[in-house]
């Protein structure tokens, strides 16, 4: 009887699992925001700057 049991519970999970996956796809991605990937919230000299001293510190060393 417990392998009967086991049996069932295994069934109803796949079903729940496939049915979870499919409610899932039903809606579209959002599309992405334009130039939003391009965005820069730190200066490059900035960045550019901390790269150079970060370079000059591991070479002094």
């Amino acid at each position: 009887m417990a392998q009967v049991s086991s049996f069932v519970v295994k069934a109803i999970l796949v079903v729940v699992l496939a049915a979870v996956a499919v409610s899932g796809q039903e809606a579209p991605a959002p599309s992405p925001d334009v130039g939003a990937g391009f965005s820069l919230p730190v200066s490059t000299a900035v960045v550019g700057t901390s790269l150079i001293l970060s370079l000059l510190a591991l070479v002094r060393n």
